[in-house]
């Protein structure tokens, strides 16, 4: 298993001001807080009489369902999820997965519906699983929005929005899931493909980054916020995305204590150019890392979403769920409440 000392609150706060806010995210995610301070408050209000209420009894195998979800986030743009839920209860591992952020425009473009065999295969495995449309894709636009509206066209800053309020949104929802003992989120996984990719990992950072709640007497004994991404992985994933420094984001992610498997195939040589690049800024050099620090190179001309699609959709959908049990699923992390100790 992976594992490093806790990173410093200085550390985390020097990679998050110089992954994030210099691209505008931490400032976008500061104006965010005074919108969700309400919605915030109501939650940990929902969370306290949940903790109060009597334990469900456990589900049993099959009984685990798929639900649809709109979520709001922080500017009130609606960020529609699929949800499949883990029939093992509060000790399940939750995965996030995002499909490609190159805009509505793009060729083949997808939405969060390719990853339900893949999302299937982790339910099945005892993982709840959360499929995300980022905004501007997928069903994630406004009602009433013609489909050539300047109001979806992709802008410079689309990136570290989605990474800050789209995925600020999802860490609310499972959080509520997880303080509903449907789930546990100290282990969480994100599995994404091209330009969601860097949104994954910009998101990653600021998760670590996340302070805990004023409520212990040392960072270590307080009740934490964030530090619950455990693993990532990319498939096809580009290396330069506006807004986003990549380069400071994976330096960071390298001392974290996350499972990395970057995949790419050697016959798009774009794709295997930035799978390298990408990979050699998190490797660390040592066996006993070998299978939590992994680069794939597959053959053929296959990218992307195409990885899990026609003859290819089976072996990925095995090795995402093979890599995630063993660096997400084995993990000692015992579910526990995120409920603060002030309230």
């Amino acid at each position: 298993m992976l594992f490093y000392p806790a990173i410093s609150k200085l550390v985390k706060l020097f990679a998050l001001l110089m992954a994030l806010c210099l691209t505008g995210l931490d400032c976008y995610a500061q104006a965010a807080t005074k919108q969700k301070s309400a919605k915030q408050d109501a939650a940990k209000k929902d969370g306290a009489k949940q903790d109060a209420a009597k334990p469900a009894p456990p589900k049993q195998p099959g009984d685990a369902n798929t639900r649809e979800e709109k979520l709001a986030a922080a500017d009130g743009w609606p960020i529609h999820v699929t949800y499949y839920e883990s029939a093992a209860g509060k000790e399940s591992p939750v995965v996030i997965m995002l499909a490609g952020a190159e805009g509505r425009d793009k060729q083949d473009a997808r939405n969060r519906r390719v990853w339900q065999n893949a999302a299937v295969a982790l339910q099945k495995s005892g993982f709840a699983v959360l499929a995300v449309d980022l905004r501007k894709h997928g069903d994630s636009i406004p009602e009433a929005s013609e489909a050539d509206s300047p109001l979806l066209k992709m802008t410079p800053t689309d990136y570290v929005v989605m990474a800050a309020a789209d995925m600020d949104a999802v860490k609310e929802f499972l959080l509520s899931e997880h303080q509903n003992e449907k789930l546990n989120i100290r282990k969480t996984g994100i599995v994404a493909v091209g330009s969601s990719a860097m949104v994954a990992a910009a998101a990653t950072v600021a998760d670590w980054a996340r302070k805990p709640y004023p409520d212990g007497p040392t960072l270590e004994t307080s009740t934490p916020r964030g530090q619950d991404v455990r693993a990532l992985i990319m498939y096809s994933p580009a290396a330069n995305v506006k807004g986003v420094n990549s380069t400071t984001i994976m330096k960071s992610i390298k001392v974290l204590p996350i499972a990395v498997h970057v995949i790419a195939s050697k016959d798009v040589k774009e794709d295997a150019r930035n799978a390298e690049r990408i990979f050699k800024a998190v490797e660390i050099k040592d066996d006993q890392f070998k299978d939590a620090r992994k680069h794939t190179i597959a053959a053929g001309e296959i990218t992307a979403e195409g990885f899990l699609e026609g003859r290819f959709a089976d072996p990925t959908n095995a090795d995402i769920t093979e890599f995630l049990t063993k660096n997400l699923m084995e993990l000692d992390m015992p579910w526990a409440s995120r409920k603060s100790r002030l309230e």
